[in-house]
């Protein structure tokens, strides 16, 4: 499923999509950034300037395949690529992180695979280090709308979250609920013209399309 067709149509999205988060991540040059199911690292264009070292982890060859030529069309000598399982991977690599990443990837998994996944996460991660999640939110009115079968969803969105679904998991894996920090934000297509919505008293939960949460160790 992560591979041949999928990658290739990855590789037509808009980087825009993520571009719009970097942001709220408030990226230091001297820290360590390790992209969690990194894909086609479609992360890397709008970072590796502002970091000391990118590291991309995913499990598919052709998405890493993918990832490598795209650090070497932009020059990018300080990004190195693994294809690898995450939790093997941070095993061998406590605390090493200051940033990790994981966007557009936890509602391809379900909660035990979250669970152990995000723990191994956390144990990369150095003290006070970030990670951030960005997610569908499944209160937004077409995820429900997907879970109802009125409409159709994608085949790999197997476990879309609401905010509070999302921090509980978190918190199993050792993040302390004072420490995550959810926003709802627009979606990155043309339904974020419905975003303002937001604001109406007692639907507004309907219109954030989707989660971007910081928690920090």
């Amino acid at each position: 499923m992560h591979s041949g067709e999928y990658v290739d149509d990855y590789e037509r999205k808009p980087i825009s999509r993520i571009a719009r988060l970097v942001p709220r991540m408030a990226l230091g040059n001297g820290e360590e950034l390790a992209d969690f199911a990194c894909g086609n690292a479609m992360l890397l264009p709008v970072t590796y300037r502002l970091v000391k070292h990118y590291h991309g982890v995913d499990f598919s060859p052709d998405f890493i395949a993918a990832a490598k030529r795209r650090a070497q069309s932009l020059g990018a000598d300080n990004a190195t690529f693994y294809c690898q399982d995450i939790i093997d991977f941070c095993g061998a690599r406590p605390e090493a992180f200051d940033v990790a990443t994981a966007l557009d990837f936890s509602e391809h998994i379900d909660d035990d695979d979250f669970v152990a996944i995000f723990s191994a996460i956390r144990s990369s991660l150095r003290p006070n280090g970030r990670l951030y999640l960005h997610t569908p939110n499944l209160t937004f009115f077409l995820e429900l709308l997907k879970q109802r079968g009125i409409l159709r969803q994608f085949p790999q969105h197997i476990a879309v979250r609401d905010a509070g679904h999302n921090v509980r998991l978190l918190e199993r894996c050792g993040f302390g609920r004072a420490r995550i920090k959810v926003d709802e934000i627009p979606h990155y297509n043309v339904m974020r013209a419905v975003h303002p919505l937001r604001a109406v008293p007692g639907i507004g939960k309907f219109f954030a399309a989707r989660l971007f949460v910081e928690c920090r160790k």
